[in-house]
């Protein structure tokens, strides 16, 4: 797909908006209306599951880009289009199989940083946009709407972003905002983002991914993927603490999820990252058993499901914190002395003493 094609499909879909000024408070809220009012959009049949290659991923780019616009954010120094950096995707398909080379945007927004020297450098909150579309040959629902798989990740990264854009001071290095193409392919968009940063002579810091969350319950504590590795284990740590949320151990290192989501590209490239999931504690061992089992990738992973808006507010804000120390604080995140994801990704890169209640 040419990369002309592809901006005239979004140009059908994307309707301008005014970038509208907004009254700063005091301190950033965090919404549950908003949250549910994205999920309902995204996850709605008319996108159709938004597979990477659809026009339903068009108009939830659109989507996202108009929520941009209208926060007052502004596109990144190098992307191919406004707010849309169009990533080359590598996907296998077809019948015999074969692997080409298709477009598709991510979609990027950025708040830039207040300290003169700082905002120089960059803190991504990324959500992949992108699910896993439409089965026609199936009988009944064909339609997978991934709600939270990864609506609900998506929203809480808007919602983020509403609390940064609105908030009475400015974070001192700038925030990129990403709605990422083709995870559900292989972090495709991710990948490409890592390598091709559109950030001008800037560079990456952090990530804070947002890819799932089961947002069922009022969560008590998180499993925060990538905390052993590096300080963003600590920021979390405080930023959970501070709202009465508690950091517990990976319930499931078998599953190995800390390379299996969109930052683990970021990871590649050398930057700290995070991966928040809901934790197992009142009730939400139960909740997230029952999502894989009943709801992940299916049709029935959709709006009817009971969520818990407020704990989708609860979860932004919690997301917000950790960026929002990152973004302030005098030094970047470091990796851990001997640990392997620095060593492997960023040799001669700073590195900080493990703390002994990080552990090993």
């Amino acid at each position: 797909m040419r990369a002309s094609i592809l901006l005239a499909g979004l140009s059908l879909v994307l309707t301008p908006i005014a970038a509208q000024a907004q009254a700063a408070p005091e301190e950033p809220t965090f919404s549950a209306a908003e949250m549910r009012k994205h999920v309902e959009f995204l996850a709605s049949d008319a996108l159709e599951g938004r597979y990477t290659l659809s026009k339903g991923y068009l108009t939830a780019a659109a989507y996202v880009a108009e929520r941009f616009a209208a926060l007052g954010l502004v596109p990144a120094p190098d992307t191919d289009a406004g707010w849309f950096q169009i990533a080359e995707l590598p996907i296998t398909m077809g019948d015999p199989p074969r692997k080409r080379v298709y477009k598709a945007p991510n979609v990027i927004g950025m708040l830039p940083g207040s300290d003169p020297v700082l905002k120089d450098e960059f803190v991504v909150l990324s959500a992949h946009l992108d699910h896993v579309g439409v089965d026609p040959l199936r009988a009944g629902d064909k339609i997978y709407n991934g709600a939270m798989d990864n609506a609900s990740g998506v929203a809480t990264m808007l919602e983020t972003a509403r609390a940064f854009a609105t908030g009475k001071q400015r974070p001192k290095r700038s925030i990129l905002f990403v709605a990422l193409a083709g995870e559900e392919s292989g972090l495709l968009g991710s990948s490409w983002l890592a390598r091709h940063p559109v950030v001008g002579s800037g560079k990456i810091v952090a990530d804070v991914n947002l890819d799932m969350p089961i947002l069922l319950y009022d969560f008590e504590d998180v499993i925060a993927f990538g905390g052993e590795h590096s300080t963003m284990g600590e920021v979390t740590a405080r930023a959970g603490a501070s709202m009465g949320v508690s950091v517990s151990p990976d319930p499931m290192p078998e599953e190995d999820f800390f390379e299996r989501s969109d930052h683990y590209s970021f990871v590649k490239v050398g930057v700290p990252s995070i991966f928040l999931m809901t934790g197992f504690k009142n009730g939400g061992e139960k909740a997230f058993k029952s999502f894989l089992a009943k709801n992940y990738h299916q049709p029935s992973d959709q709006t009817d499901l009971p969520f818990d808006w407020e704990a989708g507010a609860k979860f932004a804000r919690l997301n917000y914190l950790i960026a929002r120390e990152v973004a302030d604080a005098p030094e970047a995140p470091r990796w851990y002395e001997g640990n392997r994801y620095g060593d492997r990704f960023a040799k001669g890169a700073p590195r900080a003493k493990r703390p002994v209640q990080a552990g090993r």
